[in-house]
């Protein structure tokens, strides 16, 4: 019947044993492990108390090994060796170190405010490269669930299932009209001031129905009732339309801050406004996430 080793036996009495027996020295092996002698002492004794057996003999002119101490020093030795391989084999196993983030930027946020973001992330992760992926939100997001990007800033209300979701900021939205039209006298409007002008326009529903009810019920709750809505045939084609005094819209504040020939921006007594978000994948290494989390506030400047 084999003995029945304890359980109080652990890799550092192994190493402590064949220290000892290849130096064939308490003092030579406590140097070597860089310990004092009487814990080491007290390490090897035990070990034998936990096997049952004598591996040592020792005097006070040298230490031998027993034979029951040579067949320990061979057998740890070769256990020791294929532990150190096997731990050898996952660290090189391990993913190698990121050198790039791909990070989703909304079309409309301004890159100038990027940087204290990068700057952030870079120094907090060892990354090298922050690369700005310029898109629309719904773009974005399937972009970021291809794994095509590790992270993307976000308008809400969307569907985050699956995702990390950091708060950046709420946005401010401003009207843009004809600067020909006698609107544009204001300095301040609100929106019902809007339904003078022949047309608003807006994205289409289908192409992202949260978002688009979020500006809805703001919109009604705000009593706005524009004659009639037209289809946003994307950002040049609707700045052409208001331009041409053939309609309006409504832009985060930031967008306004460029200049777009023939279209004037005025600041909203409503309302109206979007929640930015910072969205990763819920499986990024959890180094990354919490770099994300803490330089997320710092996008404001992007979308404000």
């Amino acid at each position: 019947m084999k003995p029945r080793i304890g359980r109080n036996i652990d890799l550092r009495h192994l190493r402590y044993f064949v220290a000892v027996a290849e130096e064939l020295s308490f003092r030579r092996a406590a140097e070597r492990l860089h310990i004092t002698q009487p814990p080491l002492s007290r390490q090897i004794a035990a070990l034998e108390t936990a096997l049952g057996v004598l591996l040592l003999e020792r005097d006070t002119k040298a230490v031998r090994l027993t034979p029951a101490g040579e067949t320990a020093q061979r057998e740890f030795a070769r256990l020791l060796q294929r532990i150190d391989e096997g731990i050898a084999r996952v660290v090189e196993a391990r993913p190698a170190a990121r050198q790039k983030l791909r990070i989703g930027v909304l079309w409309w946020a301004d890159l100038t405010g990027f940087a204290p973001f990068e700057q952030a992330l870079m120094e907090a992760t060892g990354i090298r490269s922050i690369e700005p992926v310029v898109g629309q939100s719904v773009e974005l997001m399937t972009q970021l669930r291809r794994g095509e990007i590790e992270a993307t800033m976000l308008v809400l209300p969307h569907r985050t299932e699956g995702l990390r979701v950091h708060p950046v900021a709420r946005v401010p939205h401003v009207a843009l009209i004809p600067a020909s039209h006698p609107l544009a006298r204001k300095r301040a409007l609100r929106l019902r001031d809007l339904e003078v002008l022949p047309a608003f326009l807006r994205f289409r529903r289908r192409d992202n129905a949260p978002l688009y009810d979020h500006f809805s019920a703001l919109y009604q709750a705000n009593g706005f009732r524009p004659p009639r809505e037209e289809v946003a045939q994307g950002t040049v084609a609707t700045l052409l339309q208001i331009a041409a005094g053939r309609g309006c819209t409504v832009l985060p504040r930031v967008a306004a801050r460029r200049s777009h020939p023939g279209v004037a921006a005025r600041r909203l007594i409503d309302d109206i406004h979007v929640e930015v978000a910072l969205a990763a994948a819920d499986d990024l290494e959890p180094t990354v996430q919490q770099a994300l989390h803490r330089a997320a506030p710092r996008l404001v400047a992007a979308v404000r």
